[in-house]
């Protein structure tokens, strides 16, 4: 039997059972026909931008606050108004600080003989402003730029956080360091409680370096003594500066201090906000529903959270406004607000655009599915596709 007359290259026949020519029938061109013009593209695309905005209206409706939210909000700013109202910055501080003193002194049987003889002298080299007669002779009466109203904010050492390194050096070496960044920290040796002549901190670490391989231990006694002198600081009214500003303008700090914005009240205040935050946080899941999304009820905590914050600092800027007392200034729950306004609008738009995918994705997969049935009712072998 002659094959070739059933069989033509590119071409096919269906009757060939029967023996005689049929019309030639071209193969349909599946990809032209799945290809999609430029109008049809525009369309489809804008159908997919008009989805997005309904799931994006959809999210925000479930996502609004209900009645009991908004109890839980009004609650909330509440509490975080009362936190500073009640608390301000000139709360709970003490005169001197010969209380922590005292608790210190309770240690001394605690401590070796050489540590004791460092930490029982209450006194820290950055506490010094007066000039020796020595130093007034060589250095021609120059001045330090040190006094008695402002060396909290000028000594290195009482910085909170640069205190630790540089504070911890100075007692450890009997110096002091100005904070003064531009001239690289200008320095000094302090002896018998007086300025008494220069150095530069470079020294003064290498100093404090050879110290700690040679005598850990006055090292060691000078860290903990850093911290007891700045923890007994602390709380008195002249206070501690806020790092951050300290390093950057000793004088803004030293107008901050004078008003108790310090580093006390500011810390005070932001741990308190971030207490009041968390049991709201915690309250407001006890009322959560299991058959509700997790993360769309997360959103409501969130906005509960971020909104009472900012309505107790709008409220806490105006009152300062009005009263020109800026020692009701609540810079640490300011502090709080701005960090919530950054990081929750961030994470709840992260979660809005989960939802829109996730949506999207089931949407697409039930489609998807429903093409495989209507395949397989038509005989195709959908496993194999």
């Amino acid at each position: 039997m002659n094959l070739d007359r059933f069989h033509k290259k590119g071409k096919y026949r269906s009757d060939w059972l029967q023996g005689f020519d049929a019309p030639e029938v071209e193969k349909p061109d599946y990809a032209a026909e799945l290809r999609l013009s430029d109008a049809e593209i525009q369309y489809k695309t804008q159908k997919y931008v008009e989805h997005c905005d309904e799931l994006e209206k959809i999210f925000q409706e479930k996502t609004s606050l209900t009645a009991v939210d908004l109890g839980f909000l009004m609650v909330a700013a509440c509490l975080q108004t009362l936190r500073w109202a009640m608390v301000n910055n000139a709360v709970g501080r003490v005169d001197n600080a010969k209380q922590g003193e005292k608790f210190v002194e309770g240690m001394k049987d605690y401590f070796p003989a050489s540590v004791e003889q460092l930490i029982m002298d209450h006194q820290v080299p950055y506490d010094m402003v007066k000039r020796s007669d020595r130093f007034i002779k060589i250095y021609d009466g120059e001045s330090t730029g040190l006094s008695g109203a402002n060396h909290r904010v000028k000594a290195l050492g009482h910085d909170p956080l640069a205190g630790l390194l540089f504070g911890t050096a100075n007692i450890a070496t009997n110096t002091l360091s100005v904070n003064d960044w531009s001239q690289l920290f200008p320095s000094y040796h302090v002896r018998n409680g007086e300025i008494d002549g220069k150095t530069d901190i470079y020294h003064i670490l290498e100093w404090s370096g050879n110290l700690l391989a040679d005598k850990p231990e006055v090292v060691g006694a000078s860290f903990i003594k850093q911290i007891i002198h700045c923890g007994t600081d602390v709380f008195t009214k002249q206070g501690l500066p806020v790092p951050i500003i300290n390093t950057i303008s000793p004088e803004i700090s030293r107008f901050l201090v004078g008003n108790q914005i310090d580093f006390y009240s500011v810390t005070r205040g932001a741990m308190l906000a971030i207490l009041i935050n968390k049991i709201i946080e915690m309250c407001h899941r006890l009322f959560f529903n299991p058959n509700e999304d997790k993360r769309l009820y997360e959103v409501r905590t969130r906005k509960i959270i971020l909104y009472s914050n900012t309505l107790s600092s709008v409220l806490n800027i105006g009152v300062v406004g009005l009263t020109k007392n800026i020692k009701y200034l609540d810079v640490g729950g300011l502090m709080v607000t701005l960090w919530l306004f950054l990081n929750d609008r961030k994470k709840i738009q992260e979660i809005r655009r989960q939802f829109i995918r996730k949506t999207i994705e089931g949407e697409l997969a039930k489609k998807e599915e429903k093409a495989r049935e209507r395949l397989a009712r038509l005989g195709v072998d959908v496993e194999s596709l």
